[in-house]
């Protein structure tokens, strides 16, 4: 079983403790880095003075992101599912 550890972790000037699996430590840091990152770039760029209209601006563009990679997996799994069907109804060809 995992270890968890505590942390601290700063978003946007603020501090939150949490409790994590050891192995997710890093990722963790990394989530709160590019959070950082992506708020100073939104200040800078619309010169945005609070914080709260940053972090919103901040989850969308992650939700959506994620959103169209879930769009795209699925179309995948659907163009998938399609070329599986074709073999298999090409094999069934050949065996009949």
């Amino acid at each position: 079983m995992a270890e968890k550890v505590k942390m601290k972790i700063t978003i946007a000037g603020r501090q939150y403790p949490m409790t994590v699996h050891e192995h997710e430590e890093e990722t963790i840091r990394k989530a709160g880095k590019e959070i950082n990152e992506m708020i100073k770039i939104f200040e800078q760029k619309y010169d945005i003075r609070d914080k709260q209209d940053a972090l919103a601006m901040c989850a969308l563009q992650f939700v959506s992101k994620s959103m169209t990679m879930e769009k795209s997996e699925s179309d995948n799994d659907t163009e998938l599912a399609q070329r599986l069907q074709n073999i298999i109804q090409l094999i069934d060809k050949q065996l009949n």
